[in-house]
């Protein structure tokens, strides 16, 4: 072996003691800045997270006190609208309830509509201002426009179409008739105060041989025979003019009732008035539509007529005529009803009062 390899040997081990030593002096020398900086910089970073958390808590807090607000808030917004969805529902039972009223308002006057028009046709009123009423209280529930109410408007229209088949008789022209017959009573001459009257011009004084008037000389001698011929004439003549004057003076004719010639004059009032009272019951009973009476009192008035009234008279006669037109009229139609539209109608009232008085 050689002696020098412990001296290498201890040489290194010198060197690596130095250098450990070395290490051991510069380890700290670098690690203690480096340690000042990583915990300066933890210490800002600390601090850093320190103020994030405190922002943090601000504003968790902010949140918190936001989100108590919205609860608040979402709390009367819930009560609101608790209170709205009440008075939602009030409101729509108030529109029930006027809905309900004004049916039950128009139910009443359908019906008071419906009894006037009945009313109107048994008074002898015509057809054709019953038809109008019911049509337009059948557009007026056609707006309403509510399913409870079928029944009526299905009896009205039936009632409307038995209205427009219904043969009107012309009762207003008749009652207007017997309304000008009524106002020319006064015009009519009574048999008893009938006197002859001579119409002018139709009477002239016979020609006689004593007579102021002489006739035209002829320029020449009449024959016999010419002078027979003119006696003969003025004869035929005078006659003629005679026969006039008796025709004017006596009228023959027959008298179905001879005290219609013993009324006095005082009593001619009356009688125009008993015919004046005829005729109007005749007209109410036109109006009623009750045939019997109608022609029982135009049958005693046309016998008045004949028996106190000078039938001659152009008045008379016009009057009599009438009379007999009038009495072959049909008045005998019975009138139409609206029993069915007026029973419908208190039926849906009264359905109507029953609901209410359960509820």
């Amino acid at each position: 072996m050689h002696r020098p390899a412990p001296a290498r040997v201890g040489w290194l081990h010198g060197w690596v003691a130095w250098a450990a030593l070395a290490i051991a002096i510069a380890t700290p020398a670098w690690v203690l800045p480096r340690l000042g900086g990583i915990q300066s910089e933890a210490t800002r970073r600390l601090q850093g997270s320190d103020q994030r958390l405190t922002r943090l808590e601000a504003a968790l807090e902010h949140a918190q006190s936001q989100l108590r607000d919205t609860q608040s808030r979402t709390a009367v917004l819930e009560s609101k609208m608790l209170e709205t969805a009440g008075l939602q529902a009030q409101l729509e039972k108030l529109y029930r309830s006027l809905a309900e009223d004004s049916t039950d308002v128009m139910l009443a006057e359908v019906e008071s509509a419906v009894a006037l028009a009945n009313q109107q046709l048994a008074l002898g009123s015509s057809p054709q201002a019953a038809l109008g009423a019911l049509q337009e209280i059948d557009a007026r529930l056609a707006r309403q426009d509510d399913p409870s109410l079928g029944g009526v408007r299905r009896a009205l229209l039936g009632d409307i179409d038995r209205l427009k088949a219904y043969p009107a008789a012309d009762i207003g022209a008749l009652a207007l008739r017997l309304d000008g017959l009524i106002g020319t009573i006064d015009q009519f001459p009574l048999l008893a105060s009938v006197r002859a009257a001579v119409p002018p011009g139709t009477a002239s004084p016979p020609v006689s041989a004593g007579s102021g008037a002489q006739p035209a000389r002829p320029r020449r001698p009449a024959s016999a025979g010419d002078a027979a011929s003119r006696a003969s004439d003025a004869a035929a003549a005078g006659l003629g003019a005679l026969r006039d004057e008796l025709q004017q003076l006596f009228r023959v004719r027959r008298i179905e009732t001879p005290d219609a010639l013993l009324v006095a004059p005082e009593q001619a009032y009356f009688l125009r008035q008993n015919l004046r009272l005829l005729l109007l019951n005749a007209r109410l009973a036109l109006l009623l539509r009750n045939e019997t009476l109608f022609r029982g009192d135009m049958e005693r008035a046309a016998a008045w007529l004949r028996n106190y009234y000078d039938t001659e008279h152009r008045g008379v006669a016009n009057a009599g005529a009438q009379l007999r037109q009038m009495l072959g009229a049909q008045i005998a139609l019975e009138a139409p009803t609206l029993a069915e539209s007026l029973a419908a109608v208190r039926a849906a009232r009264a359905a109507r009062e029953a609901r209410e008085a359960r509820r």
